[in-house]
């Protein structure tokens, strides 16, 4: 029997946040922004405010991930959810967006596993459920 595919439940903390840039597919506006959240599937945003980008559901976005010193990895991704301020009487402690890839070249995509796979084997990691 094969082994259950985990890699899209399994995000990292990051100790150090890692420059993200964001925009709309085609758009010259930018917004750069700091993650210290990823997955092999998709990354979150903190904001306290997260309504504040012009992305829908619908939208495609153009994504630069700075992992390392080299180039950064570029994917388009969607946005995946909005979490707004909880609701009364619910305990929340994060707001922000979550972004899911939806493509990603082979070169970039090996670059990104290879960095969250180190992040998953370092001792102080501890791996989140999703």
């Amino acid at each position: 029997m094969g082994r259950k595919e985990q890699r899209k439940v399994v995000r990292v903390d990051l100790d150090t946040p890692v420059p993200v840039t964001i925009s709309s597919i085609g758009s010259e506006v930018r917004y750069h922004l700091e993650t210290s959240n990823v997955s092999f599937n998709g990354f979150f945003l903190d904001f306290e405010k997260p309504g504040r980008f012009p992305f829908t559901e619908a939208s495609i976005l153009e994504v630069w991930m700075q992992i390392d010193e080299g180039e950064p990895v570029f994917f388009n991704g969607k946005l995946a959810r909005v979490v707004g301020p909880s609701s009364e009487g619910q305990e929340q402690v994060r707001t922000g967006i979550a972004i899911r890839i939806i493509q990603i070249e082979a070169e970039s995509e090996k670059r990104l596993t290879a960095f969250i796979q180190s992040r998953l084997d370092a001792p102080h990691s501890l791996p989140k459920s999703a």
